[in-house]
């Protein structure tokens, strides 16, 4: 069994990040996006934290802790969102 491999940002993204926005386009697929995708408030906390660093495990730890939020919950919501942007072809999740 093998550990799992840090989430991973696609190249060819532009982005422009603020304090608390991220506004992303997915140049490889611009034919089909159009309009840039902006991450605000936790989609913007899973989002920054998706650097080649950090599991999807090790970022549910890292909001649960800071928002005082159920592990189970935060897991939750972390999965859907990464799966999201795995299918906008975003990013490369977890082996």
């Amino acid at each position: 069994m093998t550990a799992p491999s840090p989430l991973t940002r696609h190249e060819g993204l532009a982005e422009v990040t603020s304090e608390d926005r991220a506004t992303v386009l997915n140049l490889p697929r611009l034919e089909e996006q159009q309009v840039p995708y902006v991450f605000e408030g936790t989609a913007f906390e899973i989002w920054v934290r998706i650097d080649g660093t950090l599991t999807e495990s090790e970022i549910v730890a890292e909001l649960a802790e800071g928002y005082g939020a159920p592990v189970e919950e935060v897991a939750a919501q972390v999965r859907e969102f990464v799966a999201e942007l795995t299918e906008l072809g975003l990013v490369l999740g977890e082996a």
